[in-house]
């Protein structure tokens, strides 16, 4: 075992970075680093995390918070949140510009304090140079990896042109995707491509390139689903090891609601955001209505504030209703409102959070059939998935539920347990002492 004096035999000083942390809207990623981080405090590991946020101050000021036990430092990149994680949008000189004051930044951070490990769960606004700032600090680099940012330019494994799912990468693949926008097909690309040239340069091409650079100084890469671990693999030069983590179980209700209920009742919780598919949930239910099925959808999320008139165009008034955002400690509440949990992400989902949080409290999920969550659902068994992207899929799963007699109660039925996060955490950790055992040779440093 890895000894590091002066913290004590197996504690650790553990960097996290990451795009957003909580009370920041980060989806999945940021609420599981979140538990990740706190479960490791307690576990007697200094813990701190690195993060962006879009705040009122000056660009890359630093703020910084405690949250049970972890330092979190904040950086103000109010030009990159949100509006262009990625820095698509910069080109090569304003990019490069941003990039070294980030290196700045990693330096001082490094200067008054230095981490064992780092473990970076991507943070696109501080972009590939932030990866190799550490590593020329000579710090051992994890990478989670939440989605494919290591080894997909486009995030998802999302192909453009034609926006289908992506069955690997490759140099000349991932070229075809950043120098088009899902357009639809190749040949409406291959029109736009001289123009797309004219405009974008070598942007892309070198952004490429330095990924592939990025990915070289990771050490090892801890995949959160299969699905992750196997689209990895083949480009990652140290270990990829898929760490079921399981979900922050606290709070769980013994008591669980009777269903299905009377009208039956969908829970989708991607709001309006356009990669989680509402779109296809309001024309499914559109459908079902017409064919005069009883059910209601009950949508929570960010966004919602426009999304009225969608509903009212589609004749749902009395069948979709918003229900706005909720903390991430009332979301056993909210999944106790669904019979069953409704999914249609139009990006190849790396892992779902969701189908975990519902099956914890009895309700089966109706997803596509992509990526991670082809993984977590036996479709017909614990739940039902559709064709990705087809919306006609997504209306004959929905209508089995309703009309088709025993089904419900058989995919209920079915669900098996979930792990909660502590045994996962403990597996992380060991995964970080072999890491640094590796790192050192195996010799006590």
């Amino acid at each position: 075992m890895l000894i590091r004096l002066g913290i004590g035999n197996d504690d650790l000083r553990i960097w996290h970075i990451i795009d957003t942390y909580p009370p920041g809207y980060g989806g999945g990623a940021a609420v599981t680093t979140r538990d990740i981080c706190r479960l490791l405090a307690a576990r007697g590991h200094e813990v701190r995390v690195l993060c962006a946020e879009a705040g009122e101050g000056a660009p890359y000021s630093l703020r910084v918070e405690d949250d049970h036990g972890v330092r979190v430092e904040r950086i103000n990149l109010p030009h990159s949140v949100g509006c262009d994680p990625d820095g698509w949008a910069m080109g090569v000189m304003e990019w490069r510009a941003h990039e070294r004051r980030v290196a700045v930044m990693i330096d001082g951070l490094m200067d008054r304090w230095r981490p064992d490990l780092v473990d970076y769960h991507t943070a696109r606004p501080f972009g590939e140079e932030c990866l190799m700032a550490v590593a020329r600090r000579g710090a051992p680099i994890v990478a989670t990896m939440h989605e494919g940012w290591l080894v997909c330019p486009r995030l998802m494994w999302l192909r453009s042109p034609t926006g289908t799912a992506c069955e690997g990468t490759s140099a000349g693949r991932c070229l075809e995707c950043l120098y088009s926008y899902y357009d639809g097909t190749r040949a409406r690309a291959a029109l736009k491509l001289p123009w797309r040239l004219l405009k974008l340069g070598v942007f892309p091409a070198w952004r490429l390139w330095r990924r592939s650079q990025a990915r070289r100084v990771v050490s090892a890469v801890f995949a959160r689903s299969d699905y992750i671990a196997r689209m990895a693999r083949p480009h990652i030069a140290g270990e990829v090891r898929h760490i079921a983590l399981g979900i922050n179980l606290e709070g769980l209700p013994a008591e669980r609601p009777v269903r299905p209920r009377t009208p039956f009742r969908f829970g989708f919780i991607g709001g309006a955001q356009t990669n989680k598919g509402m779109g296809s949930v309001l024309d499914a239910s559109a459908r079902l209505n017409g064919e005069g099925l009883a059910f209601e959808v009950h949508i929570w999320g960010p966004g919602l504030e426009d999304a009225e008139g969608e509903i009212a165009r589609r004749g749902l008034g009395d069948r979709v209703f918003c229900r706005g955002m909720y903390r991430s400690e009332e979301r056993w509440r909210v999944f106790n409102e669904m019979d069953v949990a409704l999914m249609a992400t139009t990006v190849c989902e790396p892992h779902g959070r969701v189908p975990y949080e519902a099956r914890a409290v009895g309700a089966p999920t109706i997803a596509p059939a992509v990526g991670g969550l082809a993984d977590s659902i036996r479709d017909g068994i614990d739940g039902l998935l559709f064709r990705f992207r087809d919306t006609e899929d997504l209306t004959r799963q929905m209508r089995r539920v309703l009309a088709e007699p025993g089904l419900f109660q058989s995919l209920a039925a079915n669900l098996g347990p979930v792990e909660g996060v502590e045994a996962g955490i403990a597996e992380i950790e060991r995964f970080y002492f072999d890491v640094l055992d590796r790192k050192s040779g195996g010799r006590a440093v």
